[in-house]
């Protein structure tokens, strides 16, 4: 009987790991060979909320720093200057890892979860384990959560595919954002060095975003060599409409902490990862498992970040109607102040939240 176990070595369910204080007996399980395999993202992070977790940023899997974000939508062209790093995140999750590598149990899959009266049952391929909370950090699937009502159905998916190149026409010193007509995400180009970059396509209604990369290297004329690829998932619907129940926490992007608008969630996984250690050790401390003890989570997370997801869903809806009408002079309106405060502070223009509102009201959100 453990006190915790986290299913999910990601960015959320390592950092639950390393704040949970060793008087807990805990395991993190994931069905993976090796931490941080196969990479999945575009691996950017906002530097202003790397320093809050890290203090510094003189790490070996820190391979860029960019100031500069350029945005290309048609003949519209934009630059915002936000300070971003490009990390290597297979290494980033080693590195969070380390500290707790003893408690980590790879190559075991998940299979099911039950909650019983005096614990969770977590049942795998190596065996039933029990404990007094499970916390779910299991990235974008959302099984268990379906399966323990915390959410109805599934929701909206951006499907990615992309990888390391090496490349030989990109300024490194930008982060780039190519937007199309009638394709519901971007191209990105984010550099890892003078001749490496990580780049991808990602959309909420292209099946084979694989092709549609390479049509838009070629579009665009980016000169790149594919040295590896991955693919994946991230929702993009916001936060879970559950992110707790009995015996159960769920963080990262398992609980939907995505800004829906860029697809960021390394930051909010390393925050919720970080919370959610915190109600766990109160809850075990007080030996309180209930959903009404654990609900305290989302008011916690809520305080933290809740206006960022807000942010984040209006800065997707506002952007998609402007692709799906090809209404190019929106990306012109905000200025980069307001962006910078919907996508960093979670601050929504005013004139942003009315024209959501009356999007939603007149059924244009699509």
């Amino acid at each position: 009987m453990y006190d915790v176990v986290i299913v999910g070595a990601g960015p959320a369910g390592l950092m639950a790991a390393r704040e949970l204080p060793k008087t807990l007996s805990f395991i993190v399980i994931d069905s993976k060979e090796k931490i941080g395999l196969p990479l999945k993202c575009g691996e950017g992070v906002r530097e202003k909320e790397f320093l809050h977790f890290f203090k510094h940023k003189d790490y070996g899997f820190v391979k860029n720093t960019v100031s500069s974000h350029k945005i290309i939508y048609g003949d519209l062209e934009r630059t915002v200057r936000v300070n971003f790093l490009e990390l290597d995140r297979p290494k980033f999750e080693q590195f969070l890892a380390e500290p707790i590598r003893k408690k980590i149990k790879l190559n075991t899959n998940c299979r099911d979860i039950k909650i019983k009266k005096d614990y969770a049952e977590i049942i795998t391929n190596r065996g039933t384990i029990r404990a007094k909370l499970v916390i779910l950090a299991n990235g974008a699937n959302y099984h268990f959560q379906k399966k323990l009502g915390l959410i109805k159905k599934d929701p909206d998916f951006v499907i990615g595919y992309g990888g390391i190149y090496k490349t030989h026409n990109i300024n490194q010193d930008k982060f780039y954002y190519f937007f199309e007509k009638n394709k519901y995400g971007y191209l990105w180009i984010f550099p890892k060095s003078k001749d490496l970059a990580n780049i991808g396509f990602g959309s909420l209604n292209d099946k084979n975003p694989k092709k549609t990369l390479n049509n838009l290297l070629r579009k665009h004329n980016i000169n790149a060599e594919q040295k590896s690829e991955y693919a994946g998932t991230v929702s993009v619907s916001g936060p879970i409409k559950k992110t707790y129940s009995d015996r159960i926490l769920v963080c990262g992007t398992a609980a939907g902490f995505v800004y829906a608008g860029t697809g960021e969630g390394i930051q909010f996984a390393l925050e919720s990862g970080r919370i959610v250690a915190n109600i766990a050790m109160q809850a075990v401390a007080q030996n309180n498992l209930s959903e009404n003890f654990l609900k305290r989570y989302k008011l916690t997370w809520k305080k933290a970040f809740g206006t960022s997801m807000q942010a984040g869903i209006i800065f997707k809806d506002i952007f998609y109607f402007a692709i799906r009408k090809n209404i190019a002079k929106i990306f012109r309106i905000p200025t980069e102040k307001e962006l910078k405060s919907m996508v960093l502070e979670g601050k929504i223009p005013l004139k942003a939240k009315i024209f959501w509102y009356v999007m939603r009201l007149f059924g244009m959100l699509g």
